[in-house]
């Protein structure tokens, strides 16, 4: 290879990394509106920018501190659907993401725990799916969008449960 070839490629790289081309989407999104920001120093208000995990992902609950609006996000930063509340109701927001985050957590931090902490069952889209199970007791129970336990759930004599 040339040393010219070589430049070019020295170059390409720095330059793919100079722009934050490799930010992960949080990163990226904090990125954006921090320059948003800057070139417009006349938005009092503008836009926050979001909650980032330590490998640049988005958090699973993101909050924003003017409107009072939190929801439940997935890595890339989609929101999940239904979980757009207010501030004096997030204490009551039960995101399937968070909970599974916190559950791998503690796993990594004490491989050997017991009992082995509870993940729930998400959906691609991450919210809950509508039948819950634990691994650990063979207990299943029906809950709602927003992880709230539903009481009518129809169980048969077999153990099944009917969450639809």
């Amino acid at each position: 290879m040339s040393s010219i070839h070589i430049m070019l490629l020295v170059w390409s790289v720095l330059w793919y990394n100079a722009n934050g081309d490799d930010l992960k989407p949080c990163e990226k999104r904090s990125r954006d509106i921090d320059e948003f920001m800057k070139n417009h120093p006349g938005i009092m208000d503008g836009p926050e920018p979001p909650q980032c995990d330590e490998d640049g992902y988005f958090l699973p609950i993101q909050r924003r501190s003017v409107t009072g609006a939190c929801w439940c996000s997935k890595r890339d930063g989609t929101a999940v659907p239904g979980t757009l509340t207010r501030t004096e109701d997030a204490i009551d927001l039960d995101c399937c993401l968070d909970r599974h985050r916190k559950a791998a957590e503690v796993l990594e931090q004490n491989p050997f725990i017991k009992p082995k902490p509870w993940f729930p069952n998400c959906t691609e889209d991450g919210s809950w799916f509508p039948k819950q199970c634990d691994d650990r007791s063979g207990d299943c129970w029906c809950v709602d969008s927003l992880g709230n336990t539903v009481t009518e759930a129809h169980t048969y004599e077999n153990g099944e449960i009917d969450c639809n």
